[in-house]
């Protein structure tokens, strides 16, 4: 069962200036597309899609009612995909896939950090490896985000992939053993940074010694055509 509902309209022309013009009323061009249905441009109040997604997340099931002046069609759908002005951050454009309560697909959710690990007390540092994870279900089980409880690790410890609380209804798509987040001593942490600027330097070192090199047999190649010169006009 979806959770939200949202009206939409079939979209009278695809143009690039009426999709300019809808933008402009405070609606959004989008498109519906899906198992069963042809692809459908739509418009839609871009405050409900905005409401759905601040109150219910990406990952949200949506009752799409679609009327226009000849057809009509009832959807339950999902945001495949937004696209969002680069300045204002307003919704320029979204996707909107048909799905089946009954039929698993694929997604890729965020990973968020939750509390303050114990080590950082004994200046450990935190460093995230993964910040998001691959899963597979149902629709209507699929998570908006997955918490990472990070409070009770020590330096030295870290989180896998099988640390993570995900539920029974989802399977997890990465190598369990994989890295999550690890707590490291605050020496280790400079290393990496330095090991990082060392790397630099010798690019930079070695960028300087081949200018060099080539700058040093210029000057023996410019030698050689002078004595060349002198021997001829001898």
């Amino acid at each position: 069962m979806a959770e939200v509902k949202i009206g939409a309209r079939l979209r009278p022309s695809t143009k690039g200036s009426y999709r300019h013009y809808l933008r402009n009323q405070g609606r959004v061009p989008a498109v519906v597309y899906g198992k069963g249905i042809k692809e459908q441009a739509i418009e839609l109040d871009a405050r409900d899609l905005e409401s759905v997604i601040r109150k219910k997340g990406r990952n949200a099931l949506i009752d799409l009612d679609v009327k226009g002046d000849a057809e009509q069609g009832k959807y339950v759908v999902m945001i495949k995909e937004l696209q969002r002005d680069p300045i204002r951050r307003d919704i320029v454009h979204a996707d909107l896939c048909k799905v089946s309560l009954e039929d698993k697909i694929r997604i890729v959710v965020p990973l968020v950090l939750k509390g303050e690990p114990s080590g950082k007390k004994a200046g450990g540092v935190l460093q995230t490896v993964l910040r998001e994870l691959e899963i597979e279900g149902t629709p209507d089980k699929l998570p908006d985000s997955i918490t990472v409880d990070v409070s009770g690790l020590e330096t030295g410890q870290r989180l896998t992939v099988a640390d993570l609380m995900v539920s029974g209804d989802l399977k997890v798509l990465i190598e369990p053993d994989k890295t999550v987040v690890m707590v490291v001593p605050p020496r280790v942490a400079d290393e990496t940074e330095a090991g990082e600027t060392v790397r630099e330097d010798k690019g930079e070192g070695r960028a300087d010694t081949a200018r060099e090199a080539a700058e040093g047999a210029d000057g023996e190649a410019e030698g050689e055509a002078v004595d060349a010169d002198g021997a001829a006009d001898a």
